[in-house]
């Protein structure tokens, strides 16, 4: 007859059989999740091959060379439009979309918006200032006084402004000039 021991709970015996279950279950779920890693990174996630590429930077450039610089690393370009701005020269790539850098599969297109150069300047209303005050005025609203005419008569005093050319309200290119009216002596006066 074969005899068993039996042996309690001592020294040796910590409960063997709870620790081997949860070394068990502990590694089951880093399988599972080395598993569902490799997954996604090969199945569900797109790779990385070789033909994705970055997204060019083109802003600043001439509408033509950015299309050019795009067509060369693999992409469409479509241009949406034209925007003011008073830092980027007219005719020049002004905004892009996706942004310079973005990862993307060949023969993705990239928004293109054209710089249409600063916004035009409205001619100030100085009729009726003394023509030291309207020039100060013209200048402060970002154009130039051009020529300045002075004319005899009409009953205002002298040295005030009556008209403008362009007439108050109108664009104008930033820098422009524009020219003044300004009232002379009057008729029959010394």
């Amino acid at each position: 007859m074969r005899m068993r021991r039996h042996t309690g709970p001592g020294l040796g015996s910590i409960g063997t059989a709870p620790w081997g279950r949860f070394a068990r279950d502990l590694g089951l779920v880093a399988l599972t999740f080395v598993v569902g890693y490799a997954i996604s990174a090969v199945w569900i996630t797109p790779s990385a091959s070789g033909d994705d590429h970055a997204v060019p930077r083109v802003l600043g450039m001439p509408i033509e060379g950015a299309k050019t610089a795009l067509a060369n690393a693999g992409f469409r370009s479509r241009p949406e439009g034209e925007r003011p701005s008073p830092t980027t020269p007219r005719g020049s790539v002004l905004w892009q979309d996706p942004p310079p850098g973005m990862v993307l599969p060949p023969n993705a297109v990239v928004q293109l918006v054209q710089s249409a150069g600063p916004a035009p300047v409205t001619v100030p209303d100085v009729v009726g200032l003394a023509l030291p005050y309207a020039e100060k005025v013209v200048v402060a609203a970002g154009i130039r006084v051009g020529r300045v005419d002075t004319v005899r008569g009409g009953g205002a005093e002298a040295g005030v402004v009556i008209a403008t050319r362009p007439s108050p309200g109108n664009g104008r290119p930033r820098g422009a000039r524009i020219d003044l009216v300004v009232s002379g002596r009057p008729a029959g006066g010394q």
